[in-house]
């Protein structure tokens, strides 16, 4: 598939990776992000904090996410993307692959 195919494909689930200053607070920016127009559901995590910043996934579901408008809500609230971590994307969302523990299988 070329890089023009790709892009038309749409974005269906994206989980990012961010560090952000304490405020605003995760519920204002899930807020921010679910007035994007092409975000559904914003589903976000703290899973470190530190003396002034807080790092989070987040995970953004819709039937085409703008991923620019994503990254330029997430830069004024003045936090950063720190990898893209997942994304689904083509016509229709896939079911979720279970997780394996690494654990489990090396034994």
């Amino acid at each position: 598939m070329t890089e023009k195919e790709s892009a038309k494909q749409k974005i269906k689930v994206v989980e990012v990776d961010v560090l952000k200053p304490h405020k605003p607070t995760i519920v204002e920016l899930g807020q921010a992000l679910c007035k994007v127009k092409s975000v559904q559901t914003a589903n976000i995590t703290v899973y470190a904090i530190d003396e002034k910043t807080e790092s989070i996934k987040a995970a953004l579901e819709g039937d085409n996410i703008d991923f620019d408008e994503v990254q330029k809500i997430i830069d004024t609230y003045g936090a950063v993307i720190h990898s893209i971590d997942k994304v689904i994307v083509g016509k229709k969302k896939v079911i979720d692959v279970p997780k394996v523990n690494t654990q489990e299988i090396t034994k």
